[in-house]
């Protein structure tokens, strides 16, 4: 059986069973072959734009023999064939919200999108919203001295009006009182207030950005006491 990262676990539990599935950036197939063995999804495309990483996919999938199910293609992005489940990790949020946009409808025609973006998460939030994706739920895993956000989003056509600042936060993380989350956040409290100590209001610019670290400086407190419950 194949060994997954703890990301990457997670990442394979979130799919629905018996979900058709494309894994965008698939790079070593890990996670199509874990999901091939677990019987999770016998119906899997698995895409990556470097050759050299998907030769590793179709390497792996022959030793597995799972040929039968997985499907290995050279692409940018998702391809132009419907999938229950759509699945984009360990790429930017920017780059993310990017394949989705160019696949618009394949993605709308999704029952869930699995996004695991390695930075500019509240980038990949706003755009999800801006394309009319509601965020259902989200998970959050520490691994190797860093974070992981775990994003599910389905298409309902909705565009919610939310400030910039709501962005940086999971709604459904705060509202579970994800311990791993609330270790996050604190660590964005001391991030925040180590950089509004050495930040200079000597221009608009610069007051303006302190403004903003200000406000989100409030808000991650906020979601620290909520999470605290105190």
């Amino acid at each position: 059986m194949i060994k997954l990262s703890n990301r990457l676990k997670k990442i394979a539990e979130l799919v629905d069973f018996g979900a058709t599935v494309i894994d965008v950036g698939t790079d070593h197939g890990y996670v199509p072959n874990f999901l091939c063995e677990k019987k999770i999804s016998r119906d899997i495309i698995a895409t990556d734009i470097s050759k050299n990483s998907l030769e590793k996919s179709i390497e792996l999938t022959r030793e597995r023999d799972n040929e039968k199910y997985i499907r290995n293609i050279l692409a940018n992005g998702i391809v132009k064939e419907n999938r229950d489940n759509i699945i984009i990790a360990g790429l930017g949020g920017i780059q993310i919200a990017e394949i989705i946009l160019n696949s618009i409808e394949i993605a709308r025609s999704a029952k869930k999108l699995i996004l695991q973006p390695m930075q500019k998460t509240n980038i990949l939030r706003r755009e999800l919203n801006n394309m009319g994706f509601e965020i259902i739920d989200e998970e959050i895993i520490f691994e190797d001295d860093r974070y992981f956000e775990i994003i599910l989003a389905r298409y309902f056509g909705e565009i919610k009006n939310l400030e910039e600042v709501d962005f940086y936060f999971s709604k459904s993380l705060i509202e579970k009182k994800d311990k791993v989350y609330l270790d996050f956040l604190r660590e964005r409290q001391r991030e925040l207030e180590k950089i509004l100590s050495n930040i200079n209001n000597d221009s608009d610019r610069t007051k303006k950005r302190s403004g903003e670290l200000k406000s989100l400086l409030i808000r991650t407190k906020e979601a620290i006491d909520e999470i605290s419950n105190k």
